[in-house]
């Protein structure tokens, strides 16, 4: 770990002077400019600068304690060739929010590993501007409301985050991933899911009969697609397959059904039917 640690940290300011800025060389998308701003105070030391020789050092343990920082792979000391001072670049990788967990009456955010993060720092708003070209949209996330500019806060929309319902065990700290076999399956499920055009439609996972644990009569995962305070449907997801030999609808085809059953639909899967079930060999849907 020693030897890995030497090949991020690169030192090249021996003899240099003055104060140092710390960089984050590339910001994903979808992390607000205030979010970033934060991250990189968190990972600046208290009266940065070259003439310290841990530099690197304190920089890089900085970023690997951060919760919404997946790895440091690379902290760079640069001087500044006209003048005194420097920079301290680095390359982050992030923990993106993917889910949120409800407990009690509370939310725990998680990325989609399962580690917990920091509600304070959660992307909560996106905008969408329109440039020249129609194809040529710019999305913007936003922490608060109240960072958008006025004129466009009114556009903005709240960003989606699927609530993971039911899980039985007790977070854990911000920065640790959240050991749930219940919790990973709804992830799992998430996952599936993402890239499908309803996924906006689905608001609940229910995880709570996961294993079998309250009763064998019911589905181990459901879900819950609803639009607005619309009426919501139930769908009845099921299991996962086992590894080995197991003898159950494969997720694919599962999917596939809500495929089917939105494409017959104009898109909708939330409130036309009670419930779907996607248990069987064909789609079981209530008769209202």
């Amino acid at each position: 770990m020693q030897m890995l640690q030497k090949r991020v940290i690169e030192k090249r300011y021996a003899g240099a002077k003055g104060a140092a800025v710390v960089r984050v060389t590339s910001v994903p998308s979808w992390m607000p400019t205030s979010l970033a701003r934060d991250i990189t105070d968190t990972i600046t030391p208290r009266n940065a600068s070259l003439a310290d020789a841990q530099l690197a050092a304190r920089v890089y343990q900085l970023a690997k304690a951060n919760p919404m920082i997946r790895d440091a792979t690379r902290v760079e000391v640069c001087p500044n060739t006209d003048r005194p001072g420097g920079v301290v670049e680095v390359d982050l990788e992030f923990r993106r929010p993917f889910a949120r967990v409800r407990v009690d009456a509370d939310y725990i955010y998680v990325d989609a590993e399962g580690v917990c993060l920091p509600v304070t720092q959660i992307p909560m708003y996106v905008l969408s501007l329109q440039g020249r070209d129609s194809s040529d949209v710019k999305q913007i996330c936003y922490q608060a409301l109240g960072e958008i500019p006025e004129p466009w806060r009114a556009s903005a929309r709240k960003i989606h985050y699927v609530t993971i319902d039911g899980v039985w065990t007790t977070p854990p700290p911000p920065g640790w991933k959240w050991p749930a076999k219940d919790l990973d399956a709804g992830l799992r499920l998430i996952e599936l899911i993402s890239a499908r055009p309803y996924y906006s439609q689905i608001s609940v996972i229910d995880v709570r009969n996961n294993g079998c644990r309250i009763t064998r009569n019911e589905p181990e995962l459901r879900m819950y697609a609803q639009i607005g305070k619309g009426r919501p449907t139930d769908i009845r997801f099921g299991r996962f397959p086992t590894p080995g030999s197991d003898v159950v609808v494969s997720p694919q085809r599962k999917i596939w059904y809500l495929d089917d059953y939105t494409s017959t639909h104009g898109g909708r899967l939330a409130g036309i039917n009670t419930y779907l079930d996607l248990r069987y060999d064909n789609l079981h849907v209530s008769v209202n």
